[in-house]
């Protein structure tokens, strides 16, 4: 029997709650979550399911792979809490995993002592359209890449998964944020503590590649077009009249003119094959919190200082989640 534990279930975390129900293997499923309200409206969506519990002290001492799918702001705490209570061999963090730098080098070197192996749900490196494209990168090119996001996202919550594609794709996670620009004023986030902006992001890597990231006036998804190709352009369904008959797959079209749709892989149906590799093969397709902190560390810090001289908003953490 393997033991899971999920620390938190709203939001993303009720996703991945959903996947682990899935898990083609035998496990133990606990969740840790103290709000009532968020218990209450997972029970509602998965009714079959019914092992929750207050605190991290309430689970099983030995725990096979533990998700933490807390805010960003409490995450530091609840590691060191469960890693300190409990027995735990692997970690699959939420993203934005901390609001400081100093945090990550703290975080990882209590794993390494532990044997804890760790990684980060940024999950776009995971969906096969994007596992397609990568196959027609050529790393010899000094390739740019151009990618759209709509109203169902923003650029404060988004840009982690944005770098770490851009990452994937050019096998280099050494980037640089070059410039950062919004239009728009500064949103309250729906979680505590938290901020949420819109704009534009320009981002270069060590290899000569360059990310362009724009807001465009959609209502859902994201469109990305790579240089240096005839034409190698993907796009979401909602609104395209090529993708009818999915509306949420992709389409992706090659230099031969052939469009070809790739379905998108939602969380629920996408955290069980992280599950499942991590039993079969002792890791999974995610990028490691180590590799993933040299982007959180490039972005957490130019957002401070963006959000400082365009806003005048001085922060020690960057409250983003």
């Amino acid at each position: 029997m393997v033991n899971i534990c999920l620390i938190g279930c709203g939001g993303v975390g009720r996703r991945h709650l959903e996947a682990l129900l899935k898990v083609k293997h035998k496990v133990n499923i606990e969740v840790v979550e103290p709000s009532f309200v968020s218990v209450q409206s997972t029970k509602e969506l998965l009714p079959e399911f019914d092992n929750y519990f207050n605190t991290i002290d309430d689970v099983s001492d030995d725990i096979d792979i533990c998700l933490i799918a807390t805010t960003s702001e409490v995450r530091k705490q609840v590691t060191l809490d469960v890693v300190e209570k409990k027995n735990v061999e692997n970690i699959i963090f939420e993203k934005v995993v901390f609001q400081k730098e100093s945090d990550f080098d703290y975080i990882l070197k209590i794993l390494e002592n532990k044997g804890i192996k760790s990684w980060v749900n940024c999950h776009l490196r995971t969906q096969p359209l994007y596992k397609k494209l990568k196959q027609y990168i050529d790393s010899e090119r000094k390739n740019t890449f151009n990618y759209s996001y709509s109203d169902d996202f923003t650029l404060s919550t988004s840009a982690i998964h944005i770098l770490d594609l851009f990452s994937y794709l050019c096998d280099d996670y050494n980037v640089t944020i070059t410039s950062i620009d919004t239009p728009t004023e500064l949103k309250k986030s729906k979680h505590r503590n938290c901020v949420d902006f819109n704009g534009n992001m320009k981002v270069t890597n060590s290899k000569g590649d360059t990310l362009i990231v724009t807001k465009r006036e959609a209502s859902f998804g994201e469109h990305m077009s790579v240089s240096n190709y005839d034409k190698v352009y993907l796009e979401t369904s909602e609104g395209d009249e090529v993708m009818h008959s999915s509306r949420f797959g992709y389409v992706f079209e090659y230099a031969d003119n052939n469009r070809h749709i790739i379905p998108y892989i939602w969380q629920s149906s996408l955290t069980n094959s992280y599950i499942e590799d991590i039993i079969e093969k002792s890791n999974c397709g995610l990028s490691t919190l180590k590799d993933s902190s040299k982007l959180h560390k490039k972005m957490l810090k130019s957002f401070r200082e963006f959000l400082k001289k365009e806003y005048d908003y001085g922060v020690v953490k960057c409250p983003i989640t």
